[in-house]
């Protein structure tokens, strides 16, 4: 089996317009989509020389992403892992029963 020359493990280089950040535990590059003139995705930005002046931190609500920590404030007000609020006519253990015996009324009874 002879393997491809475009393929990019074997050119040792990422495909056309994806990461080029390498996976080590994958033995892959990332296949993430760059920005216009970049050379890594936003998840692997901090491994790019030129962007050493923004640090990008975990996010406090959910730490399987990060982001810059200059606009934390900004994502922490529209990321998908915050709460939510509830609607109003949501009541908590509506219909969980009654929580203790002594609580049935004895009309009922």
């Amino acid at each position: 089996m002879a393997t491809s020359a475009s393929s990019p493990h074997a050119t040792g280089f990422p495909a056309e317009g994806r990461c080029g950040y390498y996976v080590e535990k994958k033995k892959r590059f990332c296949r993430m989509v760059v920005a216009a003139g970049k050379r890594f995705c936003g998840e692997h930005a901090g491994a790019a020389e030129e962007e050493d002046a923004r640090k990008r931190i975990l996010c406090p609500l959910d730490p399987k992403h990060t982001v810059y920590e200059d606009q934390l404030a900004k994502h922490l007000k529209k990321c998908n892992s915050r709460e939510k609020p509830k609607p109003d006519f949501y009541i908590q253990d509506i219909n969980a029963g009654l929580k203790d015996e002594t609580e049935i009324p004895e009309q009922l009874v």
